[in-house]
Formats: C-alpha cells, structure tokens, sequence
C-alpha cells in the first residue's frame, strides 16, 4: 500500500502539492470564549460568547540533498500561501484558502479535523544544510494554519441567539452606548433602544458617567 502525503490544495487556484516527508505529529488548538456580565449588586456572571477558530501546527522537513536540487523549489509553495493576490468576488486581495488533506475518513464526522480548510497563519522557515555551491538542500518549515469558514457558514454551525435577556450594566471608562450595544447585542447601531431605556439617568447620550447603572433592555 502506498504512502498516502499530505497534500495541500491552493483553493483559489487550484494548485496541489504534496509535502516531501509526513509530519511526525501535529498539535489542534481549540477555544471558546467566555465574557463577564455586570449584574447590579452582584458578582458578574459569565456568558459564552462563541468559540475560536481551530489552529492547526505542524513543523514539515524537506531534504532535497540526494535528488542534488535546491529545496527552495518546495518551501516556495509554503511562501505563496501568504501572498495576497486578487481573488474572485468582492474579497479585494488577500492570501488563498487552502484544504489540508491527509488520512483517511474519521469514524466520527463531528470531530473530524481533515479536510482542513484554513488560510496559513504562520511560517518560519529555517535551513539547515547546504551543497558546496552554497545552495540549500535541507529545510524545516514550522506552520500554523488557521481554520477558515465564511459567515454563513459560520451562523450553521454556531447558530446565533434569537434574543437577548433583560440586564443591568454599570458604565466603565471609555464607554459608549454604541460599545455597548455592540458588547451585548454585536449591533452597536441599536445604542438608541439603550438611550430611550434610560431616559430617567441619561442627560445626554454621549457623556456616560462612569459608574451609573443602565438597564440594558430584552430584544429580539
């Protein structure tokens, strides 16, 4: 049976290269985020506000020293995968998306990690042998690629809150009611519906005082 490489497909444009040698272990980092919520008189409570994106790292190791070739002719794959370049649609120029590819399927879909699409996050390349010429023939590649998913994609997976409980929240320095409105409710265009709940505390909407208490009113 032969040895299946990993591959990575430059998703913009098609490209597909295979590294030279496996990884011998790779590290997944996952994270959710979890934010403190005043309550008058009482101690804050904490509400998820979402997970982070999965970062993948890996170090590859090329050797070209044998095949007698420059081994810059592989790492250079690694290298365009953080050249912005113009991409279709109304995106303007960034580096591509790429799909990881390696193994075969997981017994559990929900916590498969391959395919792997994400844009490359992170490289350090360092070479480490040379021919007489001076030409690099040996090389490490330390990379961390960062899971990429589109918004919408993103609202399927982690469907957002229909609405917003009542709550009270006390003014900190350097507040505004649109901060606000969008640390509660991501929409901070909706800080009017803060102001006209607080009509009876707020004189004037762009001069909060710290330390005043605001009823942050249900929404749907």
């Amino acid at each position: 049976m032969a040895l299946e490489k990993l591959t990575i497909t430059n998703l913009d444009n098609g490209n597909v290269f295979r590294v030279l040698f496996n990884p011998t272990e790779y590290t997944l980092e996952d994270a959710s985020n979890w934010q403190d919520q005043e309550r008058n008189r009482q101690r804050p409570e904490l509400q998820y506000t979402g997970g982070e994106r999965t970062k993948l790292t890996m170090e590859l190791f090329f050797d070209t020293y044998e095949a007698g070739q420059d081994v810059r002719v592989h790492t250079k794959e690694l290298v365009k995968l953080l050249v912005p370049t113009v991409n279709q649609g109304n995106e303007g120029k960034r580096p591509p998306k790429v799909e990881l590819k390696w193994g075969g399927a997981d017994p559990d879909p929900a916590n498969s990690r391959f395919p792997f699409v994400c844009v490359l996050e992170k490289l350090t390349l360092k070479y480490t042998f040379f021919n007489e010429t001076g030409t690099p023939v040996r090389a490490t590649a330390n990379v961390t690629f960062k899971q990429f998913r589109l918004p919408e994609e993103e609202l399927q997976r982690n469907p957002q809150r229909e609405s917003f409980p009542y709550q009270v929240y006390t003014v900190r320095t350097g507040d505004t009611l649109s901060g606000i409105a969008s640390k509660h409710w991501k929409e901070p265009e909706r800080w009017r519906e803060i102001a006209d709940s607080n009509r009876d505390v707020i004189d004037n909407p762009r001069l909060l005082q710290v330390g005043q208490t605001l009823l942050i009113p249900a929404i749907k």
